[in-house]
Parts: structure tokens; sequence; C-alpha cells
């Protein structure tokens, strides 16, 4: 009797640990770029987000499964305002995220969801990532450090007010 009471003890303070600091943990990776698009890309909530003026080197085809991430915009109309994705994972066919051509070079005036991979430098490309937009109450599933946004979900997203593009923005992804 009484090694059920302690094994069901130690389950019950395990799940409470798990629950404080179970969304906190793991690493964040942190990706800033000069510039940013929404694309809206077939059905809501499906969206892609491509960056631009970001590290050559950023690693391309390695989300392995839906991590979540925050869309944190420090610069235009939507300046201080953040918005919730959930990445999708990657496949055979599509890799995530993939290194693309920008249509202009450094005037991010590409259009549409196209993604044409070729060997010009990676300097003139943007990151895209293939992302399913989350409402401010998928808030709860991110840590502590990231509750307190002024979440912008859909129909208000960054790059619906003024125009496409915008940033600077940092993309921080919950791994």
């Amino acid at each position: 009797m009484k090694l059920v009471r302690v094994t069901s003890m130690v389950a019950v303070f395990a799940a409470l640990v798990f629950a404080a600091f179970g969304a906190s943990a793991g690493e964040v990776m942190t990706i800033k770029a000069e510039k940013a698009r929404l694309y809206f890309g077939g059905l809501y909530p499906n969206y892609l987000l491509f960056l631009q003026g970001v590290p050559d080197d950023l690693v391309d085809n390695w989300v392995d499964q839906g991590y979540f991430a925050v869309l944190d915009v420090h610069g235009g109309p939507e300046k201080g305002k953040s918005t919730i994705v959930k990445l999708k994972t990657t496949s055979k066919s599509s890799p995530q995220p993939e290194w693309c051509v920008t249509e202009g070079g450094e005037n991010f005036s590409g259009h549409g969801p196209a993604c044409l991979n070729t060997d010009a430098p990676k300097s003139m490309n943007q990151i895209r990532f293939k992302v399913k937009v989350q409402y401010a109450s998928a808030a709860e599933n991110l840590p502590a450090d990231f509750q307190d946004r002024v979440w912008a979900e859909y129909p208000e997203l960054p790059g619906r007010l003024e125009s496409e593009v915008f940033g600077p923005v940092v993309l921080h992804i919950m791994k």
C-alpha cells in the first residue's frame, strides 16, 4: 500500500514539474531578418513566411516537427506586434525552410508562392517557411518569456495594413 502511494506521489510531482517547466524547456532558435512577407498559401491558416536579409549561412531543410514560432515585428506600421505560427514539417518534396530566389533582388519584389532554386548568391535570396498561422490563444503553448506580447492574428496579420512587405523582424522558433 505504501509503495502505491509513493509511486502516485512521484507521478503527481513529475506531472507538476512538467506543467511548470515543460513549455519553457528546450532551445529557442532566433532568426533576424531585414524584411518579411506573409503570403497567403491556400486555405486559412496556411501561409508562406518569406524572410530576406538573413545570414547566408542559415541552414535549410531541418524542420523535423511542427515547431511553434513567434514573429516579432520591429519596424513599420505593425511595429511592436507579434504573430504565432506553427512551422510545417519538412518532406522530400518540400524542404522546410528553403532558400528561394527573390525576384527583384534587394527590392524584395518577388510575387507568388513559387520557390525557384538557382545558383544565385544567397544575399539575393529569401528563406521561406511554410507555416500555419495561430490564434493568440496558442500563446499558452509558448515559454513564459513569450507571453507578454501584443498579438496580431487573422485577419489583422502583419503585412495586411500598409503593404505586403514589413520589417525588420525577429523569428523565434521553439525547438
